[in-house]
């Protein structure tokens, strides 16, 4: 009858849930970029209200429609969909089961739809970094005379669904003065955005727009003409690295007789410029958690067809940490001591690469760090060039979690009765833990299943779980409970706490029966079951009997010593008598 009322709940709520998809407006049914919000809530209830039913179907409605999205557009392995389904399956119990206010309802949407995303992981059609994001428009072509400093801003939009985060751009610098205008002044011109909101509505994603800006001097020698910048690009969407170039342009008013840049392009074209660029790297081990020692190896390329690249330095400089001059570290240590590699030389078109061991300091929050690979080399006519990159390092957390003490309320039940288990559980690590839910284990009990939600680094969450004994102790009374959670790539780990409960058979007394004034009839069995500690009649019966028998014992003795004591009185008077 249990199964049947729950198989009725869950086939009540699909129709609702369906009915609700049926009769919902076209605008309350489609997945805006924004993500849920207080429009999609049908009832009108905002901020601290507790929502209502319909509420709940709204929420239903947008993250059925959301997970059917995803798999019409990118059409995942069936494992995919399963793990979208387990997603989707404890967020409809967890609104079901709680009464959510309407800002609380809104925000576990819009992070159930982020796990959605982070579910499909590489299998998602992210589409090509051009297709949303984008210089701003709104920006006009700076311009700049000869020998002057100037403030080079670039502003950056993001036309997707998803924000864009780490953000690192580098200008493509060069010593060519027909491709490059500016003098090189500093090791690394690298500069970080932490993030990129999204927006599908262009007019929305400028008041979202990201500026950076360069102050550049520039050259004595350059031409007069607009010259294209190019600016490469690595960000994280969805958890994943991904990178792309950017070009924007600048005119610039050259010194009399440097010529125009125009005049110069067909001698460009007859001179090939020895370029290296970095093609690719890999970390060994794949996945780096902060205190590991791994060994990073760089796979670099000479783009020159016609000329080699000899005498080549290459400095690796990681990313600096801290918030002043005497706190500032570096994130990642060369084991050797040294970050420099020395290479003889890269023929024409060749491809090489250079490995270096590495430390990372323990105490690094999990999210990406650049190393940025400078290269200083030179070409057959011994003309020096210079390279920068960069590489993005993302960097684990060990996640660290812990139980408290349990207390079980009361320890020993019977079969069909409940107990409550109260224990802490601790996030000690530096990651955040996600759908962090604890359920009970044994063969003696059922229920108390405990959705915690997420939990931020240092976090306490509290379980407070009714069980029901559903079958008898037979061993040592241990119960187990499993505390599970994921990680921000959705990976599933969990911890097992042992706890003593014991289960037994519920009390029934033997034939018999109470008289009125409360004696017991019949024969005497434990009254209390087995194992019980109750009242034993029989015993209390026989106790009193052979009680009453020593006293009347004791009393007979005592008479019988009292009348031979009279008796022996009586003869001492005779005798003074006579």
């Amino acid at each position: 009858m249990k199964t049947f009322k729950k198989n009725l709940s869950k086939i009540m709520i699909f129709a609702v849930i369906m009915l609700a998809l049926i009769v919902m407006p076209a605008s309350a049914m489609h997945v805006h970029a924004e993500g849920f919000s207080t429009a999609h809530l049908t009832s009108g209830h905002t901020g601290n209200t507790v929502i209502d039913a319909s509420d709940r179907q709204a929420a239903y409605a947008y993250l059925i429609q959301y997970k059917n999205n995803l798999v019409n557009v990118n059409n995942p392995s069936q494992d995919i969909k399963d793990r979208l389904e387990q997603v989707w399956t404890a967020a409809n119990s967890y609104i079901a089961d709680n009464n959510l206010t309407a800002a609380a309802l809104i925000d576990y949407v819009n992070t159930t739809a982020l796990n959605f995303d982070s579910v499909m992981g590489d299998t998602a059609n992210l589409g090509n970094t051009e297709e949303f994001l984008f210089v701003n428009n709104n920006s006009i072509t700076p311009s700049a005379t000869y020998g002057q400093m100037t403030y080079y801003t670039l502003s950056l939009i993001n036309l997707g669904k998803v924000d864009v985060t780490d953000v690192v751009i580098t200008p493509q610098e060069s010593t060519d003065i027909n491709k490059w205008p500016f003098e090189i002044l500093t090791a690394s011109s690298v500069l970080v955005i932490p993030k990129i909101q999204a927006s599908s509505d262009v007019n929305v994603a400028h008041t979202y727009a990201q500026d950076v800006t360069w102050a550049f001097k520039v050259s004595a020698q350059a031409k007069t003409g607009t010259y294209p910048l190019v600016f490469h690009v690595q960000y994280y969407r969805n958890g994943q690295l991904a990178s792309t170039d950017i070009t924007t342009y600048i005119n610039i008013t050259g010194a009399p007789g440097a010529g125009m840049l125009s005049e110069s392009s067909d001698n460009n074209d007859k001179t090939s410029t020895p370029r290296i660029i970095v093609t690719g790297f890999r970390t060994d081990p794949e996945v780096v958690y902060a205190g590991d020692t791994f060994n990073l190896t760089v796979t670099l390329q000479n783009t020159s067809l016609t000329t080699a690249v000899s005498n080549i330095q290459f400095d690796f400089k990681a990313a600096s940490e801290g918030n002043n001059n005497e706190t500032t570290y570096e994130a990642f240590l060369p084991t050797s001591g040294s970050a420099t590699k020395f290479v003889s030389s890269i023929p024409a078109g060749s491809t090489i690469s250079i490995s270096i061991e590495m430390t990372a300091r323990s105490d690094l929050m999990q999210k990406p760090y650049v190393i940025t690979l400078n290269a200083a080399y030179e070409d057959n006519e011994k003309a020096p060039y210079t390279m920068t990159s960069n590489i993005s390092i993302p960097i684990r957390q060990e996640a660290r979690i812990d139980t408290g003490d349990a207390e079980i309320l009361p320890e020993s039940i019977e079969i069909g009765n409940q107990t409550n288990i109260m224990f802490p559980v601790y996030n000690k690590g530096k990651t955040t833990l996600y759908n962090v839910q604890v359920d009970f284990i044994g063969d003696t009990v059922e229920g108390g299943s405990t959705f915690l939600g997420k939990l931020e680094p240092g976090a306490t969450g509290n379980v407070d779980a009714m069980v029901t004994g559903i079958a008898p102790t037979t061993d040592d009374g241990i119960i187990i409970a499993r505390v599970s959670y994921e990680d921000e790539a959705g990976n599933v780990s969990f911890i097992e706490k042992e706890l003593t409960l014991w289960v037994t058979e519920p009390f029934v007394p033997d034939d018999g029966y109470y008289m009125d004034d409360g004696f017991y009839e019949g024969d005497f069995e434990d009254m209390d079951g087995e194992g019980g500690g109750g009242v034993n009649v029989k015993a209390i019966v026989i106790a009193v009997i052979i009680i009453a028998i020593v006293a009347v014992i004791i009393w007979r003795v005592i008479a019988k010593r009292r009348k031979k004591q009279r008796m022996l009185r009586e003869l001492d008077d005779i005798d003074d008598d006579i």
